[in-house]
């Protein structure tokens, strides 16, 4: 892999990772379509099943009687949701191999000009698997601390200081769990300001200009009404007027089903740019912690040759 200039090297990471991204957008699309959409497609069936489910019960229980006991609907309700959440369940695990994976596809693009075997680069992250779940438990429990607003500000220093981890685990296989983040920590010292620049710039893309763009499209093309009925017709059937009620009582805004399907169709297609363009993101930051971790190497050589 070419070395960055410590001058530029910002935007030779963001230059070169646009690029590799782009040149293999088909190949990286094609490994992301079932860990973004399986997610997708998993929550339609729990949701769309169980709400046809509720519907159709006074129907059930009239025709068959055993449909008038509470056991026999929960067990109707779980059965019907369960290839949901297989789904669901199986794409979200891949989603979050693809943290590592990715990486390692990355290394295998710059070292190789090549992009195949997805099932080895899963690998890295499958070979793991107990030592990656521990290290997403930690990034969870860290996460959940910083939601509290009280930690807001020290939260997003800690995650722009973490946020070479998954490199760190990918190409660093004896780093210890807390070894990640201590090394991450290390790498991202002294160099803060960049990698916030490079964060800033990689959320901008992904996820504001290109998610404008696809909802522009949508609108377009006529998919965002096409779209926003199906939710709406679903949202029809929740239980809002007790919601609005207790809404209206401590005088706030009410609820309506339009509403629910704009914010439905709003955070999918976030949630689907977010998830095709993670590679993208993957990329500038295995080139990072490329060019950090050659950097850091050089100054501590040239610290031993001066003693």
């Amino acid at each position: 892999m070419a070395k960055f200039k410590i001058k530029d090297s910002v935007w030779n990471v963001l230059k070169e990772g646009l690029k590799i991204y782009f040149t293999n957008f088909l190949k990286f699309t094609q490994y992301m379509l079932f860990p973004v959409f399986g997610q997708i497609i998993g929550v339609g069936l729990i949701f769309g099943l169980s709400g046809w489910l509720a519907q159709e019960i006074p129907f059930l229980a009239e025709k068959y009687s055993f449909f008038n006991s509470f056991t026999t609907i929960t067990l109707a309700l779980v059965l019907i949701t369960v290839p949901g959440f297989v789904i669901f369940l199986k794409a979200f695990w891949d989603y979050l191999v693809a943290y590592g994976a990715l990486n390692s596809m990355t290394e295998a693009v710059i070292t190789t000009g090549k992009l195949y075997d997805f099932k080895a680069h899963n690998e890295v992250v499958t070979s793991r698997s107990m030592k990656f779940i521990f290290l997403l438990l930690l990034i969870s429990i860290l996460s959940l601390v910083a939601i509290n607003p009280l930690f807001w500000v020290l939260g997003m220093i800690f995650f722009i200081y973490f946020v070479l981890v998954f490199q760190v685990f990918t190409f660093e296989p004896e780093a210890s769990i807390t070894g990640c983040f201590k090394r991450s920590f290390v790498l991202i010292k002294g160099n803060f300001a960049r990698t916030f620049l490079i964060m800033l710039f990689l959320g901008i893309i992904s996820h504001y200009l290109i998610n404008i763009g696809v909802a522009a499209l949508f609108d377009i093309v006529r998919l965002s009404e096409f779209f926003k009925g199906i939710f709406e017709n679903w949202a029809s059937t929740l239980p809002l007027n007790d919601v609005n009620n207790t809404l209206m009582y401590f005088k706030m805004p009410t609820i309506t089903p339009l509403m629910i399907a704009n914010e439905i169709l709003a955070s999918s297609i976030l949630f689907v740019v977010a998830g095709l363009t993670l590679p993208m993101r993957s990329i500038c930051w295995t080139l990072w912690y490329k060019n950090l971790s050659d950097v850091k190497a050089e100054n501590h050589t040239k610290k031993k040759s001066g003693k």
